[in-house]
């Protein structure tokens, strides 16, 4: 009992900490804006009047609202930057994707949906860059891909499952694949001396 008290507890924090997180994301509905395309609608929130950004940096997407359209730039904008939640709808209604934007950037975890419903990615951004675990799943929802980006590079060990019983998993440093290398077990280390243990048994003898 106590530790299923204990759980709810976390699970609780967890939920507060997410929410005043992202806080000062919720603006007023004054901000909400709403576009309709052929086959799908995307529901989001602009930069409210009170939130400037004094520079931006070149190296970053920044995502912006004008003449009822959205639009992506390399390093600069020209219109009201994305801010807040950001929600794309099928036709009928489902998810297409969300996540959120802080000032034109991307932020936190981001979802992508099958026109079914069925989740097939998840990532994590930091400041507008792919930063953090990430998830690929295929159209039946089973976990097809998942590794880490560090600052919009695939870092360290990626898993790409074949099938229920066979993985792939390979190495990168900074976007760049390392090529493997057989560990030396303590089993092949043994058998290792034993060979050359039986190498000298057998060499000939010199005679004088």
């Amino acid at each position: 009992m106590q530790r299923y008290l204990l759980l709810l507890l976390f699970l609780g924090l967890g939920t507060q900490l997410k929410a005043q997180r992202y806080k000062d994301l919720y603006d007023p509905s004054a901000y909400r804006h709403t576009i309709n395309y052929d086959d799908h609608k995307v529901v989001f929130q602009a930069q409210p009047d009170n939130k400037e950004l004094s520079f931006t940096e070149t190296d970053k997407k920044y995502y912006w609202f004008s003449h009822n359209q959205i639009k992506a730039t390399q390093g600069g904008f020209s219109g009201k930057l994305l801010h807040g939640l950001y929600s794309d709808f099928y036709l009928n209604s489902n998810l297409k994707e969300q996540g959120y934007f802080r000032l034109g950037l991307k932020i936190g975890e981001w979802k992508s949906w099958t026109e079914e419903g069925v989740l097939v990615e998840r990532t994590n951004y930091s400041n507008g860059e792919l930063n953090g675990r990430f998830y690929k799943y295929d159209k039946q929802g089973r976990l097809s891909e998942e590794g880490t980006y560090k600052r919009g590079k695939i870092n360290g060990r990626f898993r790409r499952y074949v099938s229920a019983d066979s993985v792939n998993i390979a190495h990168y440093k900074n976007g760049v694949l390392q090529p493997t290398t057989p560990k030396s077990g303590w089993f092949s280390r043994l058998f290792k001396k034993k060979e050359n243990t039986q190498k000298k048994a057998v060499a000939p003898v010199m005679k004088k």
